[in-house]
């Protein structure tokens, strides 16, 4: 079965319009029918409505505990009929109840991937109502697998104040690593300490302030997820050529990392 249609281009090569949505119905048509496939969600830029032109597929399925191999052919299968495969390859995903593989169709936008993650029916795992990050586009689900729970309040907020306490701790403390590659006039060694000592922890504790349920991002999403005022702040500390720009940028860096660190004890405190 063909879908979907397609033009020449002018150096002769044939461009296939093929879609996000033509690919996810034709998995769901195709793996609905199997016995051993029991949910088939997605994860990601679907799941939050977020999608755009650049936006890979986030699929994930949930099957029999000893059918993950099959499945995964059997996906390779289906996408094969929809395009000729220009690449596919498969990572060790840190939880061992997880296979997951990377596709793309011959044809197809260069950021359409199709990040595909099998796992066993086994697992035990949920969705946390309440944090922002965790939505799921059920394409079907035969057992219920999908699953929210609620927020453990208390946990959640003894466990940030713990982190903010051991931030507040070790920043100061750390930071001196970059400032003795500076007053060496050590560059490449200066940098390479100033984003993981200075600037992960000044983004964690900017995630604990603005987005707390996902404080462990990084980066990802983080246009969205700050103030835009404060996110142009952190851009720009992020820029840096010299030695002297890194010292600049430090001292900026310090000041931030104490001003909201005294909001966020402040909040914690009205709680």
């Amino acid at each position: 079965m063909e879908i979907g249609i397609g033009y020449f281009l002018n150096n002769g090569s044939f461009f296939m319009l093929i879609n996000r949505e033509q690919i996810i119905k034709k998995l769901a048509d195709e793996l609905k029918v199997d016995p051993f496939i029991f949910a088939f969600w997605l994860e990601g830029a679907d799941a939050l409505n977020t999608v755009d032109d650049y936006s890979d597929i986030d699929i994930w399925l949930d099957v029999q505990d000893g059918h993950e191999s099959v499945v995964m052919e059997q996906i390779h299968a289906v996408l094969s009929q929809i395009a000729p495969l220009d690449f596919e390859h498969e990572v060790e995903h840190p939880h061992p109840k997880i296979r997951q593989n990377f596709f793309h169709l011959q044809g197809t936008s260069e950021f359409l991937i199709i990040d595909v993650c099998i796992q066993s029916h086994s697992r035990e795992f949920w969705f946390t109502k309440g944090s922002k990050d965790e939505e799921a586009k059920i394409i079907f689900d035969k057992k219920g697998v999908v699953a929210f729970r609620d927020l453990d309040e208390t946990k959640f907020r003894d466990g940030q104040k713990n982190r903010v306490e051991e931030l507040k701790k070790t920043f100061p403390f750390f930071s001196a690593w970059v400032k003795k590659e500076v007053k060496r006039n050590n560059f490449l060694e200066a940098v390479s300490y100033y984003r993981p000592l200075v600037l992960d922890p000044l983004v964690e504790l900017l995630r604990i302030r603005y987005e707390p349920t996902k404080r462990e991002f990084g980066l990802k999403h983080i246009k969205r997820d700050l103030p835009h005022d404060v996110f142009l702040q952190l851009e720009d500390l992020y820029k840096v050529n010299s030695v002297s720009e890194i010292n600049m940028n430090l001292d900026k860096a310090n000041t931030l990392f104490f001003e909201v660190l005294k909001e966020v004890e402040k909040e914690n405190k009205s709680r």
